[in-house]
């Protein structure tokens, strides 16, 4: 059973993991009071902000709907308005901002909502902005007064809900707050009770920009001190590879995807050659820094293609996964990485090079062989390097019962 720190990350999780600890310290330091990031960072804080705020429109969106049923039924049953503004309350509210309340509701459940956010945003406002500017004189033409307050629930929804940063949100407040004066003025409405509105506006926008600037201040907090955790929970902090639990959860997510695809994928399993002695010879220093200089060689010659992966799954061992790789090529592959080491001729207490062993396989997922199972492949050939003499690649191919398929099977017997 999985525990819930071997959860695979989210999207948006595993691009904060990537972000450098140094950049996210260096913000943390200088702050943000004018809520700005770096560059660096404002971007992926800007898909941060909008996964976060999906939810609270999706539930203003329901809630919206919910107020518009429940004013159309106290204006019929209780309230009784004027008949003609009754029928242009119905087809603003129920006509135009149900709709787009309900088209939006089904864009944040799509799977590329984020993208879909910020317009989805600006509609939902827009239209519950006409129907507050335009219902007060309507209703007051035909002998009425318009009793519900869409124009103060608009300047409060604008900055905690709409999905805007908060310089942003305070334009589109004055924007309808200019938006209201222009309308009476044009209606030759503008005196006293424009004011006393526009005041009472400007009070219910104050504290809701407020809650706003405090509400994305928290987030920009968030976003870098989980940034940081979830940095430290999935990367080794002396080679800066993937943990065990990074390695795995990434290649989850890409097993999974090579499984939809039905692409190959290579497994390696590497352990550096008599790195016990090292340690009790030199000390553990030393062997800090032969395993940082391997996690460079790795980092040039293991991981070339962005969904390459490697990490640091053990003391001296490292996993290598390669992704959509060409038949019959984990071997090619795993030689690469072995000269690679062999050509710095590092020095090694039992004066000879650092070397290193390891073991590789090769398969298209399928049926119920998990990645795991094919770590386990690649860790009996890495048993079989360090018992033929170490130094060298070892591949096994995986049993036939967990790559089945006549195309595979023709693949490994070009491989044994």
């Amino acid at each position: 059973m999985s525990s819930a720190d071997d959860a695979p990350l989210t999207p948006e999780a595993a691009d904060r993991a990537e972000l450098p600890e140094s950049l996210l310290l260096a913000q943390l330091e200088r702050g943000f009071g004018d809520l700005q990031f770096v560059p660096a960072l404002e971007k992926p804080f800007r898909r941060y902000l909008r996964s976060y705020l999906v939810n609270h429109l999706r539930l203003a969106c329901v809630a919206g709907l919910v107020l518009i049923a429940a004013a159309q039924l106290l204006s019929n049953l209780v309230l009784h308005p004027p008949e003609r503004a009754l029928r242009w309350q119905t087809l603003l509210l129920c006509g135009v901002l149900a709709p787009v309340l309900v088209h939006t509701f089904w864009l944040l459940n799509r799977q590329s909502r984020a993208r879909w956010l910020d317009a989805a945003a600006s509609t939902t406002v827009g239209a519950l902005a006409l129907a507050g500017l335009v219902l007060p004189p309507i209703f007051a033409q035909h002998g009425g007064v318009f009793p519900y307050p869409l124009i103060e629930l608009v300047v409060v929804v604008i900055p905690i809900l709409a999905a805007r940063r908060f310089p942003v949100a305070l334009v589109c407040v004055m924007g309808v707050l200019l938006a209201v004066v222009l309308r009476d003025v044009l209606l030759h409405q503008f005196g006293v009770q424009t004011m006393l509105h526009l005041f009472n506006l400007t009070a219910f926008a104050s504290v809701s920009l407020a809650g706003g600037f405090v509400q994305e201040w928290v987030l920009r907090r968030n976003f870098l001190s989980e940034g940081l955790y979830l940095l430290r929970s999935v990367r080794d902090p002396l080679t800066q590879l993937r943990n065990r639990r990074g390695f795995d959860a990434d290649a989850r997510r890409i097993w999974a995807m090579a499984r939809r695809q039905q692409q190959s994928v290579g497994v390696a399993m590497i352990d550096i050659d008599h790195f016990k002695q090292l340690n009790d010879a030199w000390g553990h220093a030393a062997g800090d820094r032969m395993l940082t200089r391997l996690a460079d060689v790795l980092r040039v010659q293991a991981a070339r293609r962005p969904m390459d992966l490697i990490g640091r799954v053990g003391g001296e061992e490292f996993a290598v996964l390669w992704h959509d790789l060409p038949a019959g090529t984990v071997v090619e592959q795993a030689e690469r990485v072995r000269r690679a080491v062999a050509e710095l001729e590092l020095e090694h207490p039992r004066d000879r090079a650092v070397s290193i062993s390891i073991g590789c396989t090769q398969l298209i997922p399928r049926g119920d062989l998990t990645v795991s199972d094919a770590l386990a492949v690649a860790d009996s050939a890495l048993y079989r390097a360090k018992s033929g003499g170490r130094d060298r690649v070892e591949y096994v191919p995986p049993p036939r019962d967990l790559s089945p398929g006549r195309d595979w099977a023709q693949s490994d017997a070009a491989n044994d």
